[in-house]
């Protein structure tokens, strides 16, 4: 039995026509998915980048405030010259510190008596 052949016929989506620039070259027609960023220094909350700033120090002071009232965001300085994500920590209150020395000096007084009752005078 003869086996029938189709014709060739392609199933591609047909293609646009390349679109021609003013000055002769071809441009691909995309836009860019995201807008080119404009300011240095961003403020991102969980690797999403919000607000643009001129100094680090001002987007240090609005992700430091973002950091304040939700303190387990993921709050970053996004440094857009050298595509960095610099973290920034929310400051811990006077309490916190005296109560983290106090455990610690806590922990050296208890240790001292461990040490010096196990040695034979």
């Amino acid at each position: 039995m003869a086996r029938q052949t189709r014709a060739s016929s392609s199933h591609r989506a047909t293609q646009r026509p390349k679109m021609v620039d003013v000055n002769g070259t071809t441009a691909s027609g995309r836009r860019p998915s995201k807008a080119p960023l404009s300011a240095p220094f961003y403020v991102a909350v969980d690797r999403q980048l919000k607000a643009g700033h001129d100094t680090y120090d001002e987007a240090e002071q609005a992700a430091l405030a973002i950091k304040k009232r939700h303190p387990r965001l993921h709050v970053t300085v996004y440094e857009a010259k050298t595509r960095q994500h610099l973290a920034v920590e929310q400051p811990k209150s006077a309490a916190a510190v005296n109560k983290k020395l106090a455990a610690s000096a806590a922990r050296d007084v208890i240790g001292h008596h461990v040490s010096v009752s196990g040695t034979k005078h």
